[in-house]
């Protein structure tokens, strides 16, 4: 017989003992004085009566962005909040069957195949805690800030050559938020202006800069021009490539030209605050087959993509007209020297997308720019949707494998990873620490041991457990227990440049 056959007859097999299993009751079928019992599902597979599975399959979960976790080619999936529900028989059967087919397949392979079993209440099973490698750093008072070096350097010659900082982040950096405070310190201190690299559309108003688009004289809605694609979000939003730029988007402009509209207008104007990060004085275009010009009061010079405009003198509003069937990934508003600090807010992203972006446009990107610190702040989006550990050391593992691309894209940068905060959920009635907050905290601490880059703890620093509460009593956090308010953001952005600048390098 054909390999094939005999494992067709192995899952037919194991069906029909997982109905026989699954018919029976669990107390027997009584034949007089005798009794005759089978064992049941549960037993059969070590799991509870109320759980869900988790599969290694990554083809049926590519629908499913919030809970992007990969570890290589194998996800997990965490079920949402709203699935979280007894299965039924039939349920329970089919996954039953399916778990004992990929046992069947791993042991024919000799390849395991991964599989995690959740609780169907958000409960966390308290298991053993497993070092990885004999000779891992243990976790203590190593000051990570040793890692940064090539940024330390690169500020002391910012008056020379431009620094460039690029915040990659959740929804916690939205709006400029905790970016911003880093940018005017040290532009304050080193030197430069402008608020970086901006999109095309700003979708969500920031605290920086006030940014507008236009088509024909139009005056856009959010949603509204050249079609926008994202790494991040809804799998609705994704293209076929992986052509996304540093931003991990991307606006097409064939799909503008397709409503008639020949040019798409950029307005650039301040928020009424000003600041130096305000001033900008030259401009840096990332996009193919696009041509365009920047006006600047009566000013009028003609934009070369991926090359540098120098404008006639600083300015904080102009207004960049782009034609073309073409695509474009951001405009950078920036100074020739001097530190400029990007912020890219990924909202409800995990970290895990680096991977998938066109590494060339990462390298040139980061090489053009001198960037010399890259600054990874994610882990938030995680916490709500795990319930067992050892998902949250598949989506490290799965960071390990970003942060090793990011440093073959990016081999002059330093790189530092902002853990998530502390975030509340209600226990027993009370607001309390996600209980898996401080475990992804140690986690992400060795982590960063391991692959030698900078780590700071926003849990440790806002208090550790149950300091959430706290914040939001004192206004710093909202209502929802995660997010910080723009006063909470103000303080943990003082927090984060004290602790990056008090290290005597």
């Amino acid at each position: 017989m054909r390999p094939r056959h005999i494992a067709y007859i192995i899952w037919i097999v194991i069906a029909l003992l997982g109905v026989i299993s699954w018919a029976i009751p669990s107390n027997g079928i009584a034949f007089g004085k005798w009794t005759l019992h089978w064992a049941t599902l549960s037993e059969v597979l070590g799991i509870e009566k109320d759980s869900t599975i988790s599969y290694s399959d990554s083809t049926w979960l590519a629908d499913i962005e919030d809970y992007e976790i990969a570890i290589d080619t194998t996800i997990v999936y965490t079920p949402q909040k709203q699935d979280l529900q007894p299965l039924q028989p039939k349920q329970e059967l089919r996954d039953s069957i399916l778990r004992s087919i990929a046992d069947s397949i791993a042991k024919a392979t000799k390849e395991p195949i991964k599989t995690a079993i959740t609780s169907s209440k958000p409960n966390v099973t308290q298991t053993s805690e497993k070092t990885t490698t004999a000779s891992r750093t243990t976790i203590s008072n190593v000051d990570t800030r040793q890692y940064l070096t090539t940024f330390y350097q690169a500020l002391d010659s910012a008056s020379m050559k431009p620094v460039r900082v690029v915040h990659y982040g959740d929804s916690q950096i939205e709006e400029d938020r905790i970016t911003n405070i880093l940018r005017e310190h040290w532009q304050e201190k080193y030197g430069g202006g402008g608020v970086g690299l901006i999109p095309l559309h700003q979708t969500i108003p920031t605290r920086s800069i006030r940014q507008w688009l236009s088509m024909n004289g139009v005056r856009q809605q959010v949603k509204g021009g050249p079609m926008r694609y994202m790494i991040y979000g809804p799998r609705s939003r994704r293209q076929q490539s992986n052509d996304y730029g540093v931003m991990g988007q991307v606006a097409v402009m064939d799909d503008m030209l397709v409503s008639g509209s020949q040019q798409v207008v950029m307005h650039i104007e301040p928020t009424g605050k000003k600041a130096p990060h305000q001033q900008f004085s030259q401009i840096r275009l990332l996009a193919n087959n696009v041509a365009g010009e920047v006006k600047c009061d009566d000013t009028t010079l003609a934009i070369t993509p991926y090359k540098s405009t120098l404008l006639l003198g600083s300015t904080d509003h102009c207004q960049i007209h782009l034609h073309g069937k073409g695509k474009v990934y951001g405009v950078s508003l920036e100074t020739p020297v001097g530190v400029i600090v990007d912020n890219v807010p990924m909202r409800g992203c995990s970290g895990v997308i680096f991977t998938r972006i066109n590494s060339t446009s990462l390298s040139d990107y980061y090489s053009a720019t001198t960037t010399r610190l890259i600054i990874l702040q994610y882990g938030g989006n995680m916490i709500p949707q795990s319930n067992k550990k050892s998902t949250i050391d598949g989506y490290v593992k799965n960071l390990r494998t970003q942060i090793k691309h990011l440093r073959v894209c990016a081999p002059q940068a330093s790189i530092l990873f902002i853990g998530p905060s502390d975030m509340s959920t209600r226990i027993d009635g009370k607001m309390t620490t996600y209980p898996l907050v401080p475990y992804l905290d140690k986690q992400l601490k060795q982590m960063a041991l391991d692959e030698k880059i900078g780590y700071w703890s926003m849990y440790e620093a806002m208090g550790g457990m149950n300091s959430m509460v706290d914040w939001v009593g004192k206004g710093l956090a909202g209502s929802d227990h995660v997010h910080f308010t723009r006063v909470g953001a103000n303080k943990i952005g003082q927090m984060l440049y004290d602790w990056l600048m008090s290290f005597q390098h």
